[in-house]
Formats: C-alpha cells, sequence, structure tokens
C-alpha cells in the first residue's frame, strides 16, 4: 500500500491551452484511486502526438484546467479501488489513462492497465503501452492482416509505425513502408521492411504510390495503416487491391483527408477508423489477449521497443520539439524530474 505519508508528488501541470508554454514542473496533491481504478508509481513515461493536441486544447478530451497530461506509462500499482480484482499491489503495468501519466503517481482505470512481463523494464513498457494496443486494433482487428499479404505503413519510423512493421512481420505479413528520410529508411529496413518508399521522393500525382509499387514488382497492397493523413491518402487508396482495407490510425500531418466515396464504391475497399477508446471500455477479450501476446513477443525479443530518446521532465520541450517535427525515430520517453 501506499506510505501514507506520501500526499504530494511532482507532475508536469498545463495551466491553459496556449500549448508547452503553459506546461511547468509543480507540486500536486498525489491522486487517489475510484472503486475500479488503481494507482501507479509511474517509473516512466511516453509521448503521444494526441498529448500535444491536449494540451493546446485541441484534443476531443478537454480535462478541466489545471491538468497533468500524459496517457501512456509504466510502473508499479501502489494501491488498488475496493471493486478491483483482476490487478494487485506490486504489480508492474502498463497503463493508459486518458491523462495523468506525466507525474510520479497516476490513476488508471483497472480496464486500461496490462501487466509487464519481467523482461519488460518499464521505459519499453512505456514506449510500448499504447504503441502495442494500436497495432494490434488496427492490423490485427482491424486490418485482418493474413500471412503472405501485402501492409503498407505510414509513419513507419514512428514510434507506432517501428512497432506496426515488426508485428507485421510477425503475423506473416509482406510489409511496405513510407518514410520520409534516408535515416528513416535505413531503421525500418533493419526492423524487416520488405521495400521503403521515400514520401520526400514520391510527389503527390494520385497513382504516385502505385507506380512506385509496381516499379517494385509489387501489383498491390492489402492493408493500408495509416498514421499521417494528407496529401497522399489518394495516392494510398489507389495502391490497394480491389477488396482492400484501408485503417486510420491518425493524422500526423495535421491534415485530415477526404475520402472519395465512387472510388471505395469502384474497387470494393472497407476504411476503417481504428480507436482503442471503445475496446477499451467494452473491454473486448480479442484486444486484450493480442496486447498479451504481443508483450510476449517484446518479451523474448521477437520484437523491440524503439526507444527515441529518454529525456528528463525538465526538457518536456524539447521532446515535444522533435516529436512535432517528425525528427523522432521510435518513443520519447520521460523519466524522473
Amino acid at each position: 500500500m501506499i506510505d501514507v505519508t506520501v500526499q504530494t508528488m511532482r507532475g508536469l501541470r498545463v495551466s491553459d491551452y496556449s500549448g508547452t508554454s503553459a506546461t511547468q514542473v509543480a507540486e500536486l496533491p498525489v491522486p487517489m484511486p475510484g472503486p475500479n481504478e488503481v494507482l501507479i508509481r509511474v517509473g516512466a513515461s511516453a509521448l503521444n502526438f494526441l498529448d500535444l493536441l491536449m494540451i493546446e486544447g485541441k484534443y476531443q478530451v478537454k480535462p478541466p484546467l489545471p491538468f497533468v497530461p500524459g496517457r501512456d506509462l509504466a510502473g508499479e500499482i501502489v494501491a488498488v479501488g475496493a471493486e478491483v480484482s483482476s490487478l494487485r499491489i506490486g504489480q508492474r503495468v502498463a497503463a493508459q489513462p486518458a491523462f495523468g501519466a506525466f507525474a510520479e503517481y497516476a490513476v488508471a482505470g483497472d480496464h486500461l492497465c496490462q501487466p509487464l512481463p519481467d523482461a519488460v523494464d518499464d521505459v519499453a513498457g512505456a514506449a510500448s503501452g499504447i504503441v502495442l494496443a494500436t497495432i494490434v486494433g488496427a492490423i490485427k482487428l482491424r486490418g485482418q492482416l493474413q500471412p503472405g499479404q501485402w501492409i503498407l505503413i505510414t509513419g513507419a519510423a514512428g514510434g507506432v509505425g517501428t512497432a506496426a512493421v515488426q508485428y507485421a512481420r510477425q503475423l506473416g505479413g509482406n510489409v511496405v513502408t513510407v518514410v520520409s528520410s534516408e535515416e528513416k529508411a535505413h531503421l525500418v529496413k533493419t526492423l524487416g521492411a520488405n521495400v521503403v518508399l521515400r514520401s520526400d521522393l514520391l510527389g503527390t500525382d494520385k497513382t504516385n504510390i502505385r507506380d512506385a509499387l509496381k516499379k517494385e514488382g509489387i501489383e498491390g497492397i492489402d492493408v493500408v495503416v495509416d498514421m499521417v493523413g494528407g496529401a497522399n491518402v489518394d495516392g494510398l487508396l489507389r495502391s490497394l487491391n480491389a477488396g482492400g482495407r484501408f485503417v486510420i490510425v491518425g493524422f500526423a500531418s495535421g491534415q485530415i483527408p477526404h475520402f472519395p466515396a465512387n472510388y471505395l464504391l469502384l474497387k470494393d475497399l472497407v476504411v476503417y477508423g481504428s480507436s482503442l477508446d471503445r475496446l477499451f471500455r467494452e473491454r473486448d477479450p480479442a484486444l486484450r489477449q493480442g496486447i498479451l501476446e504481443a508483450f510476449d513477443l517484446l518479451a523474448t525479443g521477437r520484437m523491440t521497443a524503439e526507444v527515441d530518446s529518454v529525456l528528463p521532465f525538465s526538457r518536456f520541450a524539447d521532446g515535444v520539439e522533435r516529436l512535432r517535427d517528425r525528427r523522432s525515430a521510435g518513443k520519447i520517453v520521460f523519466r524522473g524530474f
């Protein structure tokens, strides 16, 4: 049980929605868990693009000000709510609360926690929590990738993308990645990508991706997993085989695309939104089993957690800038104040 003398903690406080400049490390009260929640001593926290949106007031969830951002952490459970039966004090978990992860202690619903194998440390756990849940939801549940099929992953050098490449290979898929630099191309090749396309060299013609694939001897893609959005969506759609699946994960480019319904009908394409909130809330058994299997891949070395950098919270602005400028290769993780 948490030491009752511990009443305050350090945390990153957001005072208004003006952006990173409105965040500062502050002394805050330790939150207490509700009936279906646990309190976690945070070992490490990871930065996600949606954290930036929340800090700027651009995300659909707007916590009352002031608040502690962050929704990806790993650590040890130190207290449990009265109705929690699946988790215990002393257990290490990765957790994805709606916010609150950028502090020394955080509260999370029991349905938002996954036990961590001993072989996965806090940095890897924080870097992998939302990542593994996202790729299981997008590639296995929505994309329904089968062995031997071709999958194309955009933003493949980011935290989610690097895991997606490895996971798709573990499922027996053939992987095409789209990245924006030679450094990132080298990274995804080392992770198992069969073909690497450079977005900075593709141009913006509607057939750009399809033409590039044909030069590689690939006639079409079965599954697209798109983290980026923006101008290349038309090209991605035209790369799909008839009956293909297009899975929307995010819009790292900041541009939300529109999909031509006539083209979807013409090629019998399916567009999926892959959001974790509903699957977590409904305690979807396929998602939970998939996440456990993915953590086992990580624990046994068949996948790796790609970490771009580990920073103290005193360098929070540096981490935000690196993520915003899309210079990170892997996850940015915060540890210590």
